[in-house]
């Protein structure tokens, strides 16, 4: 069906509907939980825009971040209608690539059809998955469920490898160690992720919950983003044996606007499906961040294509307490119902 055809055949979203779904969307991750998606409602379905005021101008100057967390926001909002046994159409950038000013997607329903089981599982998991920087144990990925990850990214046109050679493992460890440095000794960086560490209850930004600090070196195969720059680390660790973590990255052929919103919706399917299988998940996207590496991480890991996110997965350790979420925006804030029906 053409998109044309698709949204003269859509049903109609009411608010209620309308607000469940980006409920559902809100719980995607983004880079210090900048949260930089808007939603609309109008007569055909729902549509996607990118809030600008929320892009970050030291660690995020494309935009590339923001784009993989609206198409985040997008996937969940797919699986929230299937989740509802409604079929929805989405349509990237019907306006073309301009992000900044344009839609950034449309999501209509086009008709009915029964949840399966994989679907219903990701809808599930949507709630409970949440960024896990704490230690893991030592557990290797099962093969099985790297397939399952693998598959995951592919139904979302990107492709997933999960390295294990040395050699390879060795490289990625280089990269992020020197891009790490860069954003350490950066004072925009830090003042900027400053900005963004919440003390107080807040609805968006970094909660102390979410950073974990080590009062020396946290040993591991592969460096962590130091979130603590306010001295006040929701999570003291101890020491602890070398972390060897299962790495997944995640890429895309080119790297168009579409791209990096097709990616941003593998992530999340990605970590959704993780969520499910029991694994814990965190970015360490610090070499694709900073300026500059993105293709040396590209020739690295021998031109698979262009790398958008790396994600550290693996088991929490015997005895680990569940992480609350993460503080999200009122769906109010980021949902515009004034061109629909309220009494819909």
């Amino acid at each position: 069906m053409s998109n044309d055809a698709a949204r003269s055949a859509s049903l109609p979203l009411s608010p209620g509907l309308a607000r469940e779904v980006v409920a559902a969307a809100a719980a995607a991750p983004s880079i210090h939980n900048t949260q930089p998606w808007l939603w609309r409602l109008e007569a055909d379905g729902l549509t996607l825009l990118a809030d600008g005021s929320r892009q970050l101008d030291v660690a995020d100057p494309e935009g590339r971040q923001l784009l993989l967390s609206c198409g985040a926001a997008l996937c969940n909002a797919r699986l929230a209608l299937r989740g509802r046994g409604l079929d929805p159409a989405v349509e990237l950038l019907p306006d073309g690539d301009d992000f900044h000013s344009k839609r950034l997607a449309t999501v209509t329903v086009i008709g009915q059809r029964p949840a399966d089981d994989a679907e219903r599982a990701l809808v599930e998991a949507i709630p409970r998955r949440h960024t896990d920087r704490r230690p893991f144990d030592d557990r290797p990925l099962p093969e099985d469920a790297v397939g399952r990850l693998r598959a995951a990214a592919e139904a979302q046109g990107a492709w997933l490898t999960a390295p294990t050679d040395p050699n390879l493992r060795v490289q990625v460890s280089v990269l992020l160690s020197r891009a790490d440095w860069i954003e350490e000794h950066n004072d925009d960086y830090r003042k900027e992720l400053a900005s963004w560490s919440r003390t107080a209850p807040a609805a968006d930004g970094i909660p102390r919950s979410a950073v974990v600090h080590s009062d020396t070196p946290r040993q591991s195969e592969f460096p962590m983003r130091d979130l603590d720059v306010v001295g006040q680390a929701g999570t003291l660790l101890q020491e602890h044996d070398v972390e060897r973590p299962g790495i997944l990255l995640i890429g895309t052929e080119a790297d168009t606007t579409a791209d990096r919103l097709r990616a941003g919706e593998a992530m999340q399917r990605v970590l959704l499906t993780a969520t499910a299988l029991g694994l814990a998940t965190s970015p360490m996207s610090q070499a694709i961040d900073v300026e500059g590496m993105r293709e040396q991480f590209r020739g690295a890991t021998g031109g698979l294509g262009h790398v958008q996110m790396i994600l550290r997965a693996g088991y929490l350790r015997p005895g680990t307490e569940p992480l609350g979420p993460t503080p999200r925006r009122r769906v109010d804030d980021v949902l515009d119902v004034a061109g629909s029906d309220e009494r819909a």
